[in-house]
């Protein structure tokens, strides 16, 4: 018989565990001097703990390891390690976001009120806002208003757009013009007659609308996004998601849309370059979303589909390789579920989403998210929070930490003509 036998008892090698327990590093913090404080817990006798490489000091009436320090305006990495009396250690990488910032009321106010138009920042700074309505389930408006940065205020155009439309898109192309795609006659779109087809172009120069000759399977949708591509193979436009058409045939149906179309701006013309049946469908049906795009890269999609108080969310990002090409990358849902709130860019690698609604207007937010595109993460702006709880607004970067809010609907369903800034430039 073969006996085997060692000289010591088997011990199970067990990192030491780590977690931030104080402040919520889910929330943006608002000031620069902060005591982050970690609880550790070890098999056995904790020796040490180190933040970004500095000693922690142990609170024994909090059970926890605590640590003052000054954080940098924006993302923070904080690496969190811990070792035990037998110098085994574990190691964590918690993130904190430092962003004093607030909402100043009292902006330009629209010199009419209106919800479900767009926002369109031009090459000399001005703000062209075209269309909308004026109440939830109204009829759309074929107004333009301007707001140049020598101004004080929003003045209304004498020209308007061809086809009064809300819950379109406008979109800056390489030339300097505006192009206005899909929309419908009434912010409550009960079928496909309301749906608008026809492409209309703004030119700054002239401060005309004109019409768009088309080609292919036509443009059939509301609340969607529009992403621009300008590659060096053409300037490209995709459409996703919205309601509109989900058949295209004899039989039409109004439903809600998570195809992906792609249209090409070529000699004045805009060329479907797909159609329904030959376009990508995308995991998610969606409308009254966001699509934003970070500098030179990947386009964000955030919003929520309420059926009755059930959300189904969308969140993902679209890379494109290609004229015809991308990847899709899943991203976390948003923190409080909403459709037709408004995003932008801030400095340092963020995405903003602000206002919206749930499934009824009187559930309309005044909430604030940032996504860190870098560690794809969302995080709650706390305390700040806009004067005016809102949905189908805009939000328009003028700087790098400046973004203006205008009109939307309020939780009576009437919209607004205020507009306010979100300024995250203060001094910490």
């Amino acid at each position: 018989m073969l006996l085997g036998a060692c000289e010591r008892p088997f011990v199970e090698v067990s990192t030491p565990g780590l977690e931030v327990v104080a402040p919520d590093l889910s929330t943006v913090l608002l000031d620069a001097r902060v005591t982050i404080s970690v609880s550790a817990s070890s098999f056995r006798s904790l020796r040490e703990v180190t933040l970004n490489g500095l000693p922690m000091m142990f609170d024994p009436a909090q059970n926890r390891w605590d640590l003052t320090l000054e954080l940098s305006r924006g993302l923070n990495t904080l690496i969190l390690e811990a070792a035990d009396i037998e110098d085994v250690a574990g190691v964590d990488t918690a993130y904190a976001v430092l962003l004093p910032s607030r909402f100043i009321p009292n902006g330009p106010p629209l010199p009419s009120p209106r919800g479900g138009h767009t926002a369109t920042i031009l090459r000399d700074g001005s703000l062209l806002v075209l269309g909308g309505a004026e109440a939830v389930g109204g009829p759309a408006q074929g107004d333009a208003f301007q707001l140049s940065p020598t101004r004080s205020g929003f003045v209304r155009l004498s020209t308007t757009l061809n086809f009064a439309r809300t819950g379109h898109t406008a979109t800056r192309l390489p030339d300097e013009r505006v192009l206005i795609l899909g929309g419908s006659r009434s912010d409550d779109v009960a079928g496909i007659a309301d749906l608008v087809e026809e492409v209309e172009i703004f030119d700054p120069a002239t401060m005309r609308f004109d019409a768009v000759p088309f080609e292919g399977q036509p443009i059939r949708r509301t609340l969607h996004t529009a992403a621009l591509r300008n590659t060096a193979a053409g300037v490209f436009i995709d459409l996703y998601g919205g309601r509109g058409d989900i058949r295209y045939d004899d039989d039409p149906r109004l439903g809600t849309r998570r195809d992906l179309r792609t249209f090409e701006f070529v000699n004045d013309t805009l060329i479907a370059r797909n159609t329904l049946a030959s376009a990508p469908f995308l995991d998610a049906a969606i409308a009254g979303h966001t699509e934003t795009q970070v500098p030179f890269g990947s386009y964000f999609i955030f919003g929520s589909f309420f059926d009755d108080q059930f959300a189904d969310e969308a969140s993902f990002a679209i890379t494109y390789t290609s004229p015809s090409e991308f990847s899709i990358e899943d991203t976390p849902p948003l923190l409080t579920p909403r459709t037709r709130h408004a995003a932008g860019t801030l400095a340092g690698d963020f995405l903003i989403i602000l206002g919206g609604r749930q499934a009824l207007p009187s559930q309309t937010l005044d909430e604030t998210e940032l996504f860190s595109v870098r560690t794809r993460r969302f995080f709650r702006l706390p305390g700040t929070v806009a004067s005016v709880k809102r949905f189908g607004h805009t939000a328009t970067n003028l700087s790098a930490q400046r973004i203006l809010l205008v009109g939307g609907f309020g939780t009576n369903g009437n919209s607004l003509t205020l507009s306010e800034f979100f300024d995250a430039s203060l001094v910490n």
